[in-house]
């Protein structure tokens, strides 16, 4: 079985994208954030094996720059 991840899918506001990715890079379980293009200007990689999602999401709720954030998580079957 993998092991328990999530993606936060982050929108920023106009010219802010790299601050947010600083932001999200420095918190608890996340593994990578990278700018992107698109619908989402940074998408970030959390390892849930000593974290909880929720607390995760709180903290990254507080980027400053941050317009909306969603986030996709792993099916438990790893499927």
């Amino acid at each position: 079985m993998a092991d328990p991840h999530a993606l936060l899918l982050l929108q920023a506001d106009p010219g802010r994208a790299d601050e947010v990715a600083s932001f999200v890079a420095a918190l608890p379980a996340v593994t990578e954030a990278a700018v992107t293009t698109g619908p989402y200007d940074v998408i970030a990689t959390i390892d849930l094996r000593d974290e909880t999602l929720s607390r995760v999401v709180g903290l990254a709720r507080r980027a400053p720059g941050l317009c909306d954030l969603r986030v996709c998580r792993s099916s438990p079957s790893g499927s």
